[in-house]
């Protein structure tokens, strides 16, 4: 999530902004650094650093990243060796653009931290546990769910500044801009709503989902699935049609969005009156020599003395020098301490590479077990709807709801703790009896709990089999029966 927003925040701030200002759009290269940049921040603390790094680290490696940018970015310039290291545009624009893309992403990272640790937390824990995990870590939770209401707020920030930006851009402020309609710009725009709309769905999902889970409502999981399954579906529908937008023999080309723009962008250009040329008075000086009126037309600028030319010269370069050597000590002063020697000594890189391929394993599990449950789910709809058509397979379509399948749960709960014990008694339960004939075991040896026994088996059948849900009295009758039973010795 934080790959995804800063980068499609990024690059339509950059669009809309090269199009005010009047430059061209961003190339690949641009585009290529941007989405490094908000990669190497989220490998590079998952994995590496794993979440206990500090911000002299993080800051360090953002200083490698950019300083690599500026390297790889001057050696493409063309011209001469000599002034290629020279700061220029070319350089700029992609190191403030994977800059602004690495912060955004590792404030957002932050932001999330707390909602992965939860996660891992929870992992694997269903029911009554995963209820008492919440409600142990109620105190986390309330620190995580302001860290991700910050990260809302600052999703609404982004989308506000693109939205300035766009209407700025139909504004004929500056001299040399460029009406705002590049393809570019709008189908990042689109992408950055939609990316911005699934992240706070998400977000709010986790929030709603375990606040569920603290009052003790169960969420069933397939809930998540489909959720899951519908802003994947909606995120690769939308880059479809960014692809489909790229090409002008597309059902929708670019040309007809160009002139729609053009058009709107009319609507709101202003026409101002030209400015007059204004032939302003030569300055003559009275009593002045002809001849000394030529050497002074024809003297060149004036400039500084030399001393303080050469002073100026000479604090640049003593700053400049202060600056490569306060980069270096930050980047490569660790790398001579005694922790980074220890922790050098220490590391292992096969066992970094197994940990890495296990990972791996994991998810191409997990990709291979959600594979399997669509195919088969694609058969089993297969089956149904061969299966519709006779009489026979209609039952087997209907779905029990939410209450009706948590009071078949408790039904057979109950039931479970009258056969642990019959087990005790000497009355194993087998799994091909019925309730009604292992009721009937249990009051042919204990004559007494022939009511009790009757009423439970009742009651079992009609809750588990029946398609109506049972009264709340019945239930009671129910469980205080089974009761009555298990307490006979």
């Amino acid at each position: 999530m934080s790959v995804s927003v800063s980068v499609t925040a990024v690059l339509a701030s950059l669009w809309l902004a090269s199009a005010i200002v009047g430059l061209a759009s961003p190339g690949v290269g641009v585009v290529a650094v941007v989405l490094l940049a908000a990669l190497v921040e989220a490998t590079v603390g998952n994995l590496l650093y794993r979440e206990r790094a500090g911000i002299a680290n993080r800051v360090r490696e953002l200083i490698i990243y950019l300083l690599v940018v500026y390297l790889v970015a001057s050696l493409w310039r063309p011209g001469p060796l000599s002034g290629r290291f020279e700061p220029a545009l070319a350089q700029i624009v992609p190191v403030a653009a994977a800059g602004f893309a690495w912060l955004i992403a590792f404030v957002f990272h932050n932001r999330l931290r707390g909602r992965e640790a939860l996660l891992r937390a929870f992992h694997a824990k269903y029911d009554d546990e995963l209820r008492h995990a919440v409600l142990d870590r109620q105190h986390d939770m309330t620190l995580t769910v302001a860290e991700l209401r910050q990260a809302r707020k600052l999703i609404g920030g982004f989308f506000f500044v693109l939205c300035l930006l766009a209407v700025l851009g139909s504004f004929d402020f500056m001299p040399d801009q460029v009406p705002a309609t590049a393809a570019g710009a709008f189908v990042l725009l689109v992408l950055y709503g939609v990316t911005a709309i699934a992240t706070m769905g998400a977000l709010n999902i986790f929030m709603e989902e375990y606040a569920a889970n603290g009052e003790g409502i169960a969420v069933p999981v397939r809930f998540g699935r489909r959720r899951a399954i519908l802003v994947t579906v909606l995120i690769v529908g939308v880059f479809a049609l960014a692809f489909a937008l790229s090409r002008t023999q597309s059902l929708l080309p670019l040309d007809a969005i160009a002139r729609f723009f053009e058009w709107l962008s009319s609507l709101f250009t202003r026409e101002g009156a030209e400015r007059e040329a204004v032939d302003l008075p030569r300055f003559e000086a009275p009593g002045l020599n002809p001849a000394l009126a030529e050497l002074i037309a024809q003297s060149e600028e004036y400039q500084p003395p030399l001393w303080l030319r050469l002073l100026v010269r000479l604090v640049q370069r003593l700053f400049v020098a202060a600056l490569i050597v306060g980069a270096i000590v930050l980047v490569f002063g660790p790398l001579f301490s005694p922790a980074f020697r220890d922790a050098l000594r220490r590391f292992r890189p096969g066992d970094f590479l197994r940990d890495l391929l296990s990972r791996w394993r994991l998810r191409w599990r997990v990709l291979k077990r959600l594979l399997r449950i669509g195919r088969r789910r694609s058969r089993a709809d297969d089956a149904e709807r061969t299966d519709t058509d006779r009489p026979v397979g209609r039952d087997a379509l209907w779905k029990p709801s939410l209450r009706k399948r948590r009071q078949m749960d408790r039904v057979v709960a109950v039931f479970v703790s009258v056969t642990a014990w019959g087990a005790r008694h000497g009355l194993p339960y087998r799994r091909s009896e019925a309730a009604h004939d292992y009721l009937g075991r249990i009051a042919a040896l204990y004559p007494q709990t022939y009511p009790d026994a009757r009423t439970v088996a009742d009651i079992f059948c009609e809750a588990r089999f029946s398609r109506q849900i049972v009264s709340f009295a019945q239930m009671r009758e129910y469980a205080q029966a089974a009761k009555r039973i298990v307490r006979v010795s």
